[in-house]
């Protein structure tokens, strides 16, 4: 009788041992969600898996930023700072949310109130997070099953339910005909030898399968609670899907890395002979796999439905960091934007700069170093911003809705022979296919048409910036061409930055001013730089011919 009772002390003390780890570790866990709230994350951005849902979205969007855009607007960049998810799902949503802004203000305003919601409910958020930790890195494989065809499916697979009945008619017969048994020997060998070549087809699923499992289980928690988010769909896929959980069980996918002791592998293999002879795992991975790909629209509404609660979590954490924020106000279709007090997030110490747009678009010009290319990526990663996850980095920010195409960071191709200046005709055309594309548009431009001559760059750019600024397209241009400045009066208002020296030394206050440059630098700076005095003072000669001939 001891040993009953030493046993059941060692059962109740080894529950109460797991009960314990498993409460130091949600302690844990929490302790880290807490520190790490409104902070930038620190680790590794597996940016090959982040982008896969973004791939195969099936929603058709009002926009999608280009690949010239996210190349100017140091999009991975950006989206470092800006991810705060706590799910690799949710972390793949906000990627695919960030590259595609939408005009659905109201869709926008939705995520505004959910993001307030979870910043004023500190325990439930705290809650869901700990949930949403258990879908992990395994989870940007649940994007594969929304591939078209999940595996293919050999010719002979049909008769593989007749080589199970055989299978068991031959077991069911054997006590009367022994001979059976030697029969089976044959059918049972060949089913082992498949079910062991199928191991290594379920294996390209031993992390796919059973996120999605959990992603099922902690939509199910979630639909409980009383959350801002939209539930349509979501109680069906829950429905549709739970038989996949169940047939799950069915399978054994790779190896989970516990430890057995011999009794434990002796029954482990027991197990995986008898579903070798009757084909069981053959049969639930065709089965499953078929399941799914007539239930990915299901599939598709718990990701969206988990990845949008974690997004708007993610929204809330950034507002509630260090970075000050606001939100946009969208106003209507028109050739206005007007911004105060706005900066880019990823500067440190950034300085501020507030423009109010009427009628007119805006020509910039200034020195190299004094804030011109800063001030117009800090326009269109906000307008980018103000339409995904609704906070801008201002103190205010009004504009219509936008789509945003920018020419900015521009490199010639050597792998395919295209010199700088084909690049920039090439990506010029592109922002000039959108200029007469019906809706409105938000045109950054740095520069135009640095890689040829002078005339004729004058020349081109003054037409391209009138076509691009044509109805209500908002165009921000900078350049160093004054000659332009007269040239677009009329369409542009004219701004500037620019730098003062003060002891024999340059300063930028990179603070943007109305009117056009008045001052002139760039050869005072070969004198700071010590080149020689015959070439500065030959340069303020012909500097002084070429102004007085203008």
């Amino acid at each position: 009788m001891i040993y009953l009772y030493v046993s059941l002390i060692g059962i109740a003390a080894f529950a109460l041992w797991v009960y314990l780890q498993d409460r130091f570790k949600k302690k844990e866990q929490l302790q880290e969600l807490r520190n790490n709230w409104g902070k930038v994350k620190q680790e590794y951005f597996p940016f090959h898996q982040i982008e896969d849902y973004s791939k195969i979205s099936d929603e058709k969007p009002f926009h999608e930023l280009s690949d010239q855009t996210l190349n100017d607007i140091d999009f991975f960049e950006l989206f470092r700072f800006i991810d705060r998810t706590t799910s690799k799902p949710g972390q793949q949503y906000l990627y695919s949310k960030l590259k595609r802004p939408s005009a659905s203000v109201s869709e926008l305003q939705a995520l505004d109130r959910q993001a307030k919601f979870f910043s004023g409910n500190q325990a439930l958020r705290e809650e869901i997070q700990q949930n949403l930790l258990l879908l992990s890195q395994g989870a940007y494989q649940i994007t594969a099953l929304l591939r078209k065809k999940l595996i293919a499916r050999p010719p002979w697979l049909k008769w593989l339910v007749l080589d199970t009945i055989i299978v068991c008619l031959l077991i069911a017969l054997s006590p009367i005909y022994q001979v059976l048994l030697l029969v089976l020997l044959l059918p049972a060998v060949f089913n082992t030898i498949l079910h062991y070549w199928n191991k290594q087809k379920a294996d390209s699923f031993a992390k796919s399968f059973p996120q999605l499992s959990v992603l099922i289980t902690i939509a199910e928690k979630l639909t409980k609670k009383e959350l801002p988010q939209n539930k349509d769909g979501v109680h069906e896929a829950i429905a549709a899907l739970k038989p996949f959980q169940s047939r799950l069980k069915l399978l054994s996918l790779g190896n989970d890395g516990t430890i057995r002791d011999d009794l434990s592998q002796i029954g482990s293999y027991f197990l995986d002979l008898i579903k070798a002879i009757f084909l069981i795992e053959v049969h639930t991975l065709y089965h499953l796999t078929g399941e799914l790909e007539t239930k990915q629209q299901h599939i598709r509404s718990l990701y969206r439905y988990v990845g949008n609660i974690d997004v708007a979590i993610s929204v809330a954490s950034l507002r509630e960091g260090s970075a000050h924020t606001c939100q946009p106000e969208f106003i209507s279709k028109s050739k206005a934007f007007s911004v105060s007090n706005i900066y880019h997030p990823l500067i440190k110490k950034c300085v501020t700069n507030s423009i109010h747009v009427h009628s007119k678009s805006v020509l910039i010009t200034g020195s190299n170093m004094s804030g011109k290319t800063t001030f117009l990526r800090t326009l269109i990663v906000n307008s980018v911003l103000a339409q995904t996850i609704y906070t801008c980095f201002a103190d205010e920010f009004k504009s219509p809705v936008l789509k945003q195409f920018s020419s900015i960071r521009i490199d010639d191709n050597l792998l395919e022979g295209t010199s700088y200046y084909f690049e920039e005709i090439n990506i010029m055309a592109s922002l000039i296919n959108e200029a007469s594309s019906g809706h409105q548009n938000l045109f950054i431009s740095d520069e135009v048409f640095k890689g040829t001559n002078t005339i004729e760059r004058i020349a081109s750019a003054k037409a391209i910036l009138s076509y691009l600024n044509q109805g209500d397209n908002i165009v921000f241009v900078s350049t160093h061409d004054v000659e332009l400045s007269a040239m677009l009066a009329s369409e542009y208002d004219l701004y500037h930055f620019t730098e003062v020296i003060e002891n024999e030394q340059l300063h930028f206050d990179h603070r943007l001013r109305q009117g056009p440059l008045t001052t002139r630098n760039a050869i005072r700076l070969l004198e700071l730089s010590d080149y020689p005095a015959e070439i500065t003072s030959e340069a303020t000669r012909i500097s002084t011919q070429l102004s007085n001939r203008q």
